[in-house]
Formats: C-alpha cells, sequence, structure tokens
C-alpha cells in the first residue's frame, strides 16, 4: 500500500503545482475529512472502493498540502510578503547558518525578526522567515548571534530563459524566498542579546559546531584538500575550487562532494558492522538479544551527529529516514522490501517540503536508490563460479562485481535526470565511482569524522587523523584529473523530451521484467535503437522549422539574440551576459537554452565587437556547439578572454572571418541576413570598440529583425547615410537602450513596431534610459525589456509575426500587415 499511497500523493503535487486551487481551501478540507471518514469504512470492510478511495485521499492530500505549504510562505507576516521588490532594507534577526566563504565572498542565512524598509513611510515591522545574505568580505559572527544588518534585498529571481536553471525554486524548497546583498561588514552590528544564552546556544550549537570544524580545516590544510574535506563533514562545497569541481563533474563523480544518503548508508554499514563484530564477541548477547538491531541501533546517535554537523539538508535528512525507517525494521524483526523503505522517506521528505520534488537533488537520490531497490534481486541472484579455489579471491571478486553492478544500475536510474537537469553524463562514472567511492567514505571520511571530537581537547591529534584522512582525498583528486583528462568521459546532450523520459523509464521496466530467454530481448533491444536514434537525430538531421525564429535570450547586462532559420541553419550572434567572472553565461543560460530547444550544433557565430557582456560565454558555447564560422569585426582591442576565446575557436575547426558591410552571412530565395556595417563606412580612422559593432538586418519575406549590437547615435547616423532602407518590425534596441543611443531620427527610420532592450536588474536605471522609454511610449512602440519580460521569442512565416515573453504563455500576434 506505501507505494501507490506515495505515488498519489506526489501526483498531487505536481497538479497543484501547474493547477493551483480554483475553489475556496475550505472545501478541500471538508472533502478531505469526508474520504477520510469514507476511507476508514470501506477500508475496515476489505472493499476495493475503500482502496480506490485511500488512493483518492492520499491525491487530494498532496493537491491541499502543496496548496498550503505555498500559501503559507505569502502570509501578510512573513519578509516575502512584506518586501515585493528590491529594496535598501535593516533586518532584526539571528544568523541561522555558518558563513560559507569563498574567495572574497561569504553567504548565509538569516532569521528575520524585524525588517524596515528604507525610503518609506513604513515603520519596524514584525515578520518571520528566512533572507539569503552575501556578503562582500569575510565574516566573523557564529550562528545565533543577533545581529542588526543593513543589505539591498529582494526577492529571488531566475533568468526568465527556458533551460536556465531555476534558482528560485531550488530555494524554495529550502523555504527562502528573499536574499540580500552587504556591502561590507560595517553594514553588520552585533546587538545585545536579552534572551537566555543557555537557549541559544542549545538550538544553534550544530551549525557552532560545524562552523568551528569547517574553521578548524580550512586553517590546518591546504586549500584544495581543505575545500574537499568540508564538502564530505560539513556539507559545504565552498572552498572546492572550479577545476576540481569540474574535474568531478566530468567524471560522474560530484556527488560524492554532496553528502547523501551514499555518505550516511556507507558511514552506518561501517559503523553497523564494526560494532556487530564487537558485539558477537560476548557469548551473552548472542543468547539473549538480537545482536544486529543493538548494532544498528548504535550507529543511530553517530549518524544523528553527522547528520546536525553536515547542516540537516535534504538529502541527509532523508537518508537519516530510510537509516531510521531500516533500523527498526530489523529491531522490530519486521523486513520490508527496500522499494518501500524508498516510498516511506520520499512521504516523509514531502510532507516537510512539498517544492523538494521538483529540485534535482530529490530527483536524482530518489532515482537512483529506486534504480538500486529494482536491479539488487537481480544482482543477489547472478551466479558466480562456484569453482574458485580461493575464498577470499571469492569474496573480492564478488564484492567488486557487486559494487560495479550496482553503480551501474544507479547510473542507468538517474540517467534521464541527467540529462534534464545538466545535459551531460559521464560514460566512465561507474568505474570512476568504483575508484573513488572508496577512498574518500571508507577512508577520508570516517577518518574525518573521528577527528571532529578531538579538534577541541587534543588538536594535534586531530590534525594527524585529518592529515592521514587528506591521502585519500589527494588520491581521490588525483583520479579525477585523470579521468577528466580521458576523451568522451563526459558528454553534453540537448534536454530529452518527457516522453523521451518516460519511454526510458518503460524500456528499463521491460528490462528488469523480461524473462531470461534472449528473444525477449530483442524487442528492448529494438525498442533502445528507435530511441537512441529519436534522442540524437538533431546531429544528423536538423529540424526544419519552415518559418524563422528569432530569440532574443534574457542574459542579465548583455547581449546574446538565436536566429533558427526556415532551411535549418543555426545562428548565434553574441553570447555574453553581466561582467561576473563566476558565472559564465554561456554555460549556465545559453547552452541550457540551445539543449531545451534541442540544437546541438551552430552553423555560424557572430561576435558583434569585443566587449565582455557580448562575448563572455562564447569560451563555453564554441567548443560544445562547434559552429563552422565565427564572424568577428576586426577590432583588437578585446577586453578579457577575447584573444584566447579567438584561439579556441581555430582549434575546435571554426573559420574566423571579418565581414564587409553589404555581406550576405545566411540567405535563401525568401530570406537574408546582411551586414550593414560598421566596417568600411565609418568616417573616423580609430572609432571607438561600440561604434565598430557589427551591424546586422535579417529579412524574411515581409519581416525584419534589426541588430544593432551597441553603436551609439554617431553609427546610427552613418547608417542613416549609407542605407535608404533601414526599416524593421522588430528593433533590438541600441547600446541596451542607452541614453548614448537611440536617437529620434534613427528610431524614426527603422519604425519598429516592437523595440526589445536585452538589459540585466543591476542596470534598471540606465538601460534603458528614461527619455527612450518615454519616446517609445510617445511613438505608441510597444517595448519589452528582458529583465521584466524574459526572454523573447518572435516567430514569422513571412507575412504574419508574432512575438511572445517568457512571462507570458500566450499572446496575440502582432498586428503589423498593414505596415
Amino acid at each position: 500500500m506505501l507505494l501507490p499511497v506515495t505515488f498519489c500523493f506526489i501526483v498531487g503535487i505536481i497538479i497543484a503545482a501547474f493547477f493551483p486551487a480554483f475553489i475556496p481551501k475550505f472545501l478541500y478540507h471538508i472533502l478531505v475529512l469526508l474520504l477520510c471518514a469514507g476511507t476508514g469504512m470501506l477500508y475496515h470492510r476489505k472493499n476495493n472502493a475503500g482502496i480506490f478511495c485511500c488512493f483518492s485521499l492520499f491525491l487530494l492530500l498532496g493537491y491541499v498540502h502543496m496548496i498550503q505549504h505555498t500559501d503559507n510562505q505569502l502570509r501578510l507576516e512573513t519578509v516575502a510578503a512584506k518586501l515585493r521588490q528590491s529594496a535598501q532594507v535593516s533586518l532584526l534577526g539571528r544568523m541561522k547558518t555558518m558563513a560559507e566563504c569563498s574567495q572574497d565572498k561569504c553567504r548565509f542565512d538569516f532569521e528575520v525578526y524585524k525588517l524596515l524598509i528604507h525610503d518609506s513611510n513604513q515603520q519596524w515591522a514584525d515578520v518571520d522567515g528566512t533572507v539569503r545574505l552575501t556578503l562582500h568580505g569575510s565574516l566573523n559572527e557564529q550562528p545565533g548571534r543577533l545581529l542588526l544588518i543593513r543589505a539591498k534585498a529582494g526577492p529571488i529571481t531566475n533568468f526568465k530563459t527556458p533551460g536556465a536553471f531555476n534558482y528560485k525554486g531550488y530555494m524554495a524548497a529550502k523555504n527562502i524566498f528573499i536574499s540580500g546583498w552587504i556591502q561590507d561588514t560595517q553594514n553588520i552590528l552585533p546587538v545585545i542579546d536579552h534572551t537566555g544564552e543557555f537557549l541559544t546556544s542549545y538550538r544553534y550549537l550544530p551549525e557552532r559546531v560545524r562552523q568551528q570544524v569547517a574553521r578548524f580545516i580550512s586553517t590546518n590544510l591546504s586549500n584544495d584538500v581543505a575545500g574537499i574535506y568540508q564538502a564530505l563533514l560539513v556539507g559545504s562545497r565552498a572552498g572546492v575550487s572550479p577545476l576540481i569541481l569540474e574535474q568531478f563533474k566530468a567524471t560522474g563523480t560530484m556527488h560524492l562532494l554532496a553528502i547523501s544518503g551514499l555518505h550516511m548508508g556507507l558511514l552506518g554499514l561501517m559503523i553497523g558492522s564494526i560494532l556487530n563484530w564487537l558485539l558477537r564477541r560476548s557469548e551473552w548477547l548472542l543468547l539473549h538479544t538480537h545482536v544486529p538491531g543493538l548494532a544498528l541501533l548504535g550507529t543511530l546517535p553517530v549518524l544523528l551527529g553527522y547528520g546536525f554537523i553536515a547542516g540537516m539538508n535534504t538529502p541527509v535528512l532523508r537518508a537519516l529516514v530510510m537509516s531510521s525507517i531500516l533500523l527498526f525494521s530489523i529491531i522490530l524483526r519486521k523486513h520490508y522490501d527496500l522499494l518501500h523503505l524508498v516510498a516511506a522517506a520520499a512521504l516523509f521528505i514531502l510532507v516537510a517540503t512539498p517544492h523538494a520534488l521538483f529540485t534535482a537533488s530529490f530527483q536524482l537520490s530518489f532515482a537512483a536508490v529506486t534504480a538500486m531497490a529494482l536491479f539488487l534481486p537481480p544482482i543477489k541472484s547472478s551466479p558466480v563460479a562456484e569453482d574458485e579455489p580461493d575464498r577470499k579471491r571469492f569474496l573480492v571478486v564478488k564484492y567488486f562485481r557487486t559494487a560495479l553492478l550496482i553503480s551501474f544500475a544507479a547510473t542507468a536510474g538517474t540517467l534521464p535526470f541527467m540529462l534534464y537537469h545538466f545535459n551531460r553524463f559521464s560514460p566512465i562514472g561507474p568505474v570512476m565511482n568504483l575508484i573513488i567511492e572508496p577512498l574518500l567514505c571508507f577512508w577520508a571520511l570516517p577518518l574525518g569524522i573521528i577527528a571532529i571530537p578531538f579538534m577541541a581537547i587534543a588538536p594535534q591529534l586531530a590534525i594527524f587523523l585529518l592529515k592521514i584522512g587528506s591521502m585519500g582525498i589527494i588520491a581521490s583528486k588525483q583520479c579525477s584529473a585523470i579521468g577528466a583528462s580521458l576523451p568522451l568521459s563526459s558528454i553534453w546532450t540537448i534536454t530529452p523530451s518527457p516522453g523521451e523520459i518516460l519511454a526510458y523509464g518503460a524500456i528499463l521496466l521491460a528490462f528488469l521484467c523480461r524473462n531470461k530467454r534472449p528473444l525477449n530481448l530483442l524487442p528492448i533491444a529494438l525498442a533502445s535503437c528507435i530511441l537512441l536514434v529519436h534522442f540524437t537525430m538533431g546531429i544528423f538531421l536538423p529540424s526544419k522549422p519552415l518559418t524563422s525564429q528569432v530569440t532574443f535570450l534574457d542574459v542579465g547586462q548583455g547581449n546574446s539574440t538565436f536566429l533558427h532559420l526556415p532551411d535549418g541553419s543555426r545562428i548565434l550572434v553574441d553570447g555574453g551576459g553581466g561582467r561576473n567572472s563566476s558565472f559564465n553565461t554561456g554555460e549556465r543560460i545559453i547552452a541550457p537554452y540551445l539543449w531545451k530547444q534541442r540544437i546541438w550544433r551552430l552553423d555560424q557565430a557572430v561576435i558583434t565587437h569585443p566587449h565582455s557582456d557580448h562575448f563572455n560565454g562564447m569560451d563555453f558555447i564554441i567548443p560544445h556547439f562547434r559552429p563552422q564560422i565565427v564572424y568577428v569585426n576586426g577590432d583588437d582591442r578585446g577586453e578579457g578572454n577575447y584573444a584566447e576565446i579567438l584561439k579556441l575557436a581555430r582549434q575546435t575547426g571554426a573559420d574566423i572571418r571579418i565581414p564587409e558591410t553589404g555581406q550576405i552571412l545566411a540567405q535563401q530565395k525568401d530570406y537574408q541576413l546582411t551586414v550593414l556595417g560598421m566596417n568600411g563606412i565609418l568616417d573616423k580612422t580609430r572609432p571607438s570598440v561600440n561604434d565598430r559593432c557589427l551591424v546586422l538586418r535579417y529579412t524574411h519575406g515581409r519581416r525584419s529583425f534589426f541588430l544593432p549590437a551597441d553603436i551609439s547615435a554617431e553609427s546610427e547616423n552613418c547608417l542613416l547615410d549609407n542605407w535608404q532602407n533601414l526599416h524593421s518590425d522588430v528593433l533590438l534596441a541600441s547600446h541596451h537602450g542607452s541614453a548614448t543611443a537611440s536617437s529620434p531620427s534613427f528610431i524614426k527610420a527603422v519604425s519598429p513596431s516592437l523595440i526589445v532592450v536585452s538589459a540585466g536588474k543591476n542596470g534598471k536605471k540606465y538601460y534603458p534610459a528614461p527619455k527612450n522609454i518615454i519616446a517609445w511610449k510617445k511613438q505608441h512602440i510597444k517595448t519589452y525589456i528582458t529583465r521584466n519580460m524574459g526572454t523573447i521569442t518572435c516567430t514569422t512565416n513571412g507575412n504574419s509575426l508574432g512575438c511572445i515573453p517568457f512571462t507570458q504563455k500566450t499572446q496575440p500576434k502582432n498586428n503589423t500587415d498593414s505596415k
């Protein structure tokens, strides 16, 4: 019963997420009570109707619980309800978690009691809720400290681009809806706390211990080793360098750096085995007690303590729940199927945080455990040579064989979710896990846990244990580096569709339920081949939409436009975003969008000019989408890694070209992409970088799109002097709509029906310029700003034209046929 009940509860949560309540909630509560009563009566009679009512009840419970949980975050007294837009605020509350620091920033969660919004008529308001704060600099305060903080805070937002990471949903699963930025430590003021210090210390003790452990590790070990050890012991990857993270991702072992059920399970297995061996030395215990139950009972305090020090996040909580259920089933001598334990853990987690269902962590963890539970019986029953002469050799072979098969099972179970959320998988992952898991989970992790209690009473012994354990970390780091350097160690793919995910699951279940006759494998093999061909078809036969699709991506303060032409050609014009060195726009926004659109390769890429907000994502795009031609404007005044990107393009086989004004980059009978400037038509011998941009115009039938990049009014006038017809239906605002561009004469010549402004939230005051907004409004020109409307997708067949923002699911087509 537990499996279908949990399934129905999950279905209810999904329905609530996509179809919120449309009738008063009290009616749902009445209906739930009636279903409870009816289910109890019918189920007591062993009636099939009672079972059906039971399933319906849990579906409804899932629906109501999700609605209730969401509404609770919008209560008037929550900080999320009070702070609806970004503002300077003062927050009074307590530091809820330890500060996780990397480079020059620290982040922590702050439990808010009082809120004051500056530049408003409001007074201090009593609120509750948690805010994720980031500080420029280091922080020495400890969790539980009462603080008064001045910060710029507001609702957590996403890049409104299909395929981009849903950070808002990720934080919602943690019940955090507000984030803030603290300029420096001078904006943090400790407040005298009149509450009981003992109660505060007791409540925040796990986080304080967690912070002390993290600081002890960072003080006494090298940076790389300390970062990995902090990930293993306290659940913070902030200290792990980007290079090491990428190596673990490339080898499919990234999950080992996130505390999960694997760590809890292996740690519990090791401690339980040791305790079981010790307790079996006593003949009295063997005769009067259940030794396996005692051994497992002894592991629970250790696992619980490890969970608190690790931050008690969702994966850790899930692992503790499963361990506890398994523990009590053994103690009570009632053995349940592993799938029922998985279902129980899932139900427990979803009752606590229903939003967790939509997180990658939840889906990957339960997919892995479910796959192992399904594959475990065949693995156990599969024969191993019985004539093995050496018993020890037999056990070693059996161990490695079973471990490898379980690793393959986990990989097979998580594959569709890995591709859906991260668009990559590692073919060598099962083997690399078999190598790196023992080094981290059987060597470094146990020694680190043993060292924790000695950090306060015998620091030198703790350092000695950590350094012995660090040998396993160093070995695992070297193994991951070697594995990541291998060809095809990591494969990037498009995002699978829901239908492909369901088909994959059906094939996997068919394989598990098959008879052992070889002929039964033929339909499964045939279905697998069809699915693989369907998934990879875009590599060999790119789709031809027959219409033109021009998409202006929401990349923050930058530019990126994707053109999908009727013949299937794929052209990316610019690929840059905000100037944040720790955030790669290509990897985090542009590539996920392309993969979401099932784009495997680009035919052409255009870098209009060498300013980083137009190219800083190309270092990821070029090697992963391998455009055949890369167009640049030839300016040698490049910012940042512009020269390295051009070198990378040459290494991938791309032909780098500098187009002249009037050159056609793509053309068929009813559409063409033309270069309108600025090479060869500027009067100045050394114009600014912005004024030397490549200016493009795409025309399909009677419809056209103007892409002027970052040119100023001076270059706009130059275009007016050199081209008679600049009219376009859609204009990408010059230089993000700044005051130096979009001159009245230029706008009049282009006469657009829609102006798209690609601008981020940090440039709200200047991009677009207020004077431009006023002028466009007077001329009745519709304006879409990407920071507000998200990615803008325009589709035309040469006659009709429709432009739909990400924030609107449907919108009538622009009535521009008369122009």
